[in-house]
């Protein structure tokens, strides 16, 4: 009998130490991975996995130990197919609602998905860097930061906190244009028109702010797309993708546009010696970029706004003949 004992457990032992050997094996040939799919089969991917979190099929997929062993040893950029901006919202489960996985999408999360400059350096990572085919946009129903605005342009809004209205003055030209080109709805009715209006808002800013990106799209290797999700239902709608080209092109005929993609050489010793400085956080002295942009490239920053509590202030605007909160136009396209 001691011997049969003997013999269960050095089988047990020989069978784990040969699983080992074989997830390392596996993880060693997974490493030289193949190229990454095309913009068109990385969104085919997104869209069949919110089919499948829609229809109560998710597959949880790459979540399990072996992924876990993968994101410790491995280059992301190997596996993950798409780049994400969504609202910090707790009923947009980003990785969930396209049942995926560890290194499956790079999110970036920000209240209002709007495309500052924090926001833009990140995606500038997923792309350049992640190298994901994909990059969506994803706006969602209800809203909460797309509702606040659209309630301080109507006058109906309620005292913020100091941080809250630089981090979404981006949106209000998406709720000024929505209200100009429905000017029969009013109220709160107008609020899904400014949602998707904000999407395409974020990808205007970022085609503004970053040359990276734009030569990205422009040469193929990129795909961006909008999507709003729905938060009572999980759907996810796909906006028309020929109104990227659009604003792309609209940009490209910018003169506000960044035309450098590339930070100048001694910028990143710069940020450091001016943290240091500042203890540990960066300062931009507000002569250095106007309120609301920069001379450079018109991107927004938010450490030089004006404190402002019913009302938000905006980026600069591209047509003269209509005014914001702050005095300045709303951009057409």
């Amino acid at each position: 009998m001691k011997k049969l004992k003997d013999f269960g457990i050095v089988t047990k032992l020989l069978a784990g130490f040969g699983a080992v050997l074989v997830l390392l094996a596996v993880v060693a040939v997974s490493s030289v991975t193949a190229a990454q799919p095309s913009p068109d089969k990385c969104l085919e991917l997104l869209k069949e996995g919110n089919t499948r979190f829609v229809d109560g099929k998710s597959n949880h997929p790459n979540t399990n130990q072996f992924r876990l062993i993968q994101a410790g040893t491995e280059n992301q950029g190997n596996h993950a197919y798409a780049t994400v901006i969504a609202c910090s919202d707790s009923r947009v489960p980003v990785e969930r609602l396209f049942d995926a996985g560890v290194m499956d999408i790079f999110v970036i999360r920000v209240a209002g998905n709007v495309c500052d400059v924090d926001e833009v350096g990140s995606i500038e990572y997923g792309i350049a860097h992640v190298n994901t085919p994909v990059f969506v946009v994803l706006g969602h129903t209800q809203c909460g930061a797309v509702t606040a605005v659209t309630h301080a342009v109507h006058g109906t809004g309620h005292a913020l906190e100091r941080n809250i209205p630089p981090l979404v003055d981006n949106i209000e030209p998406a709720v000024r244009r929505a209200m100009a080109d429905h000017p029969g709805i009013q109220g709160d009715a107008i609020i899904p028109y400014a949602i998707e209006e904000n999407v395409w808002q974020g990808m205007e800013d970022l085609f503004l702010q970053s040359p990276a990106v734009r030569n990205a799209v422009e040469s193929g290797k990129v795909k961006v797309v909008g999507a709003i999700y729905d938060v009572g239902t999980g759907t996810i709608k796909w906006l028309p993708e020929h109104k990227v080209g659009q604003i792309l092109s609209s940009v490209e005929s910018n003169p506000q546009r960044a035309m450098n993609a590339m930070a100048e050489a001694g910028h990143a010793n710069e940020h450091a010696a001016v943290s240091s400085q500042s203890g540990g956080h960066s300062t931009t002295p507000a002569a250095a970029v106007s309120h609301g942009g920069s001379s450079s490239g018109g991107s927004s920053s938010r450490g030089n706004h004006a404190e402002v509590q019913q009302s938000v202030c905006c980026q600069p605007c591209r047509r003269p003949d209509e005014h914001h909160l702050c005095g300045r136009g709303v951009s057409s396209r």
